[in-house]
């Protein structure tokens, strides 16, 4: 199975402008979700996508594969689906360029679970939330799992509703997923849905059409970077790493 990785890096983020190229102790954020993705020896290519010549120049300036994609592309998962069309592959592994602390160890786990599935067109890593806070917040992404651990729904709002049971955990997606190449052009040729609309969650594209999402729990220290105020909190976690 050839699988490559791809890294979605939008320059022009409407919270946040520039954030690919933040600097984390020296290097730009970009760099370090782009060396973690490079110590996946089960990965073909790791690319990055991205919609800004900044970018690119960066890139090839720091010796990291980089391709020029469309300004149009509404979300990565769009972006990806670009590369795709270019770069052929069994399985695309994506992970989000703003998501600098998500760790190689989490990836091979993504890799393991969809390789000894047939069944799962799609994969998603997934941790517990550990604020209560986050539970409530709309900007994080609570996910809905069957008791095989395949995805049901996601939404902004806290699901499943604690009516009748307290001792379960809630979940939040963690930026990196995969994609079989099926599920991708599938993904690509067909028109967002209600559900995806509503929430502004893309991967509800799968879900509203049955397609099988299997997701994986990993203990993991990942956070989006959304704010300058996020940048902060990752660069503290980087520091102490090293």
């Amino acid at each position: 199975m050839k699988i490559v990785a791809v890294i979605p890096a939008r320059y022009q983020s409407s919270r946040f402008p520039g954030k690919p190229l933040a600097d984390i102790a020296g290097k730009p954020m970009i760099w370090w979700v782009y060396q973690e993705a490079q110590k996946v020896k089960e990965y073909s290519e790791v690319i990055i996508a991205t919609e800004d010549e900044r970018v690119v120049n960066v890139c090839n300036e720091l010796g990291m594969r980089v391709m020029l994609t469309s300004d149009d592309h509404p979300t990565g998962t769009d972006r990806v689906a670009e590369v795709a069309q270019k770069v052929a592959a069994d399985l695309y592994v994506i992970i989000m360029g703003d998501e600098p602390l998500i760790t190689a160890e989490d990836e091979r786990q993504l890799i393991e679970a969809i390789a000894s599935d047939p069944e799962a067109d799609a994969v998603m890593l997934k941790e517990a939330f550990q604020q209560p806070v986050d539970v409530v917040n709309t900007t994080t992404i609570k996910m809905a799992v069957n008791d095989s651990g395949y995805l049901l729904f996601m939404s902004r709002s806290a699901i499943p509703f604690p009516k009748a049971a307290l001792g379960f955990p809630y979940y939040k997606n963690v930026g990196c997923y995969a994609f079989r190449k099926e599920a991708l052009d599938f993904y690509l040729i067909t028109k967002p849905g209600n559900l995806e609309q509503a929430e502004e969650i893309e991967l509800l594209r799968l879900l509203e059409n049955f397609k099988r999402v299997l997701t994986v729990t990993v203990d993991s220290e990942s956070m989006a970077v959304d704010t300058p105020k996020d940048l902060e909190r990752v660069r503290d976690v980087i520091a102490k790493r090293a």
